[in-house]
């Protein structure tokens, strides 16, 4: 396979070969490969959580009631912590 790179793309694995851990320019653009297929199947992943999500149901609207009451809970909690302050 050969490819035609753009002199930036060019200059960039060449550093990456010059600065880094490389052994070979063709290990540069490997591991350049493999963390973008990494990051495609993170980004796939999420969508299909969001997907899960959105299938999942009818959200609730948001109720400020439920906020205070967890607040109510909570402070209620805290008042019974026997450790000194």
């Amino acid at each position: 396979m050969r490819l035609t790179l753009s002199d930036h793309l060019a200059e960039l694995i060449q550093k990456k070969f010059v600065d880094g851990p490389y052994t070979s320019l063709e290990e540069v653009i490997s591991e350049a490969l493999s963390l973008l297929d990494q990051r495609d199947e993170k980004v796939a992943a999420l969508r299909r959580d969001i997907q899960d999500g959105l299938a999942s149901g009818a959200v609730g609207l948001f109720d400020e009631d439920v906020v205070e009451d967890i607040k109510k809970r909570g402070r209620k909690l805290l008042g019974q912590d026997p450790t000194p302050a």
